[in-house]
């Protein structure tokens, strides 16, 4: 009996000592590479079939992991936009407060009301991160600072800022609004 695992040399010794004829030799040979080729072969195609299925697992996974992030930011942006909204509410309920009352009320009354609510918007904006631009009195910076309007002034040197027409904000270092100022031009 004939083994695939035996070497070519092997297979003819074997061959000899069954006394078998030449060309019968040579079509056992043929067979045993032929069954050798095609027992390869199956294997790389196994292989190969194994690397489609796993590239396409990847690919499957990266695609729900672009989906899943692109939800979870949706959903973080409203829960932000939701907290932001639920810290402005007690503002606005009482500027309607003062609105109904304006009548009943004298105008001092009514300006420490209203003073009262900015205080309240500042506090909760502040607690989100926002921070006034500093701007009078500063070296003009143009990531900061919109020059609307220049001035001479031999009192002050070059480049700064004498008066700030718009306040600018930032929100934890990130400038939203730059402030429009006017700049010292000599």
């Amino acid at each position: 009996m004939i083994y695939l695992n035996e070497t070519k040399e092997e297979v003819e010794e074997i061959i000899e000592d069954r006394c078998v004829a030449p060309d019968e030799t040579i079509e056992v040979l043929d067979e045993i590479e032929n069954t050798k080729m095609q027992t390869e072969l199956a294997d790389k195609e196994r292989l190969l079939e194994e690397s489609n299925d796993r590239y396409k697992r990847l690919q499957a996974d990266f695609d729900n992991f672009r989906r899943r992030t692109r939800q979870e930011k949706e959903e973080l942006s409203n829960i932000v936009a939701q907290n932001l909204i639920l810290e402005l509410l007690p503002v606005i309920d009482n500027f309607e407060r003062a609105l109904c009352s304006v009548a009943t009320q004298d105008a001092n009354k009514m300006l420490s009301g209203v003073e009262m609510i900015y205080r309240q918007l500042m506090q909760g904006l502040e607690k989100n991160g926002l921070m006034n631009v500093e701007a009078v009195g500063k070296t003009f910076n143009p990531q900061e600072h919109e020059a609307v309007m220049r001035v001479e002034d031999a009192d002050q040197p070059d480049g700064i800022i004498v008066e700030e027409l718009q306040k600018g904000y930032s929100v934890k270092g990130k400038v939203i609004r730059p402030s429009m100022v006017k700049v010292v031009s000599n």
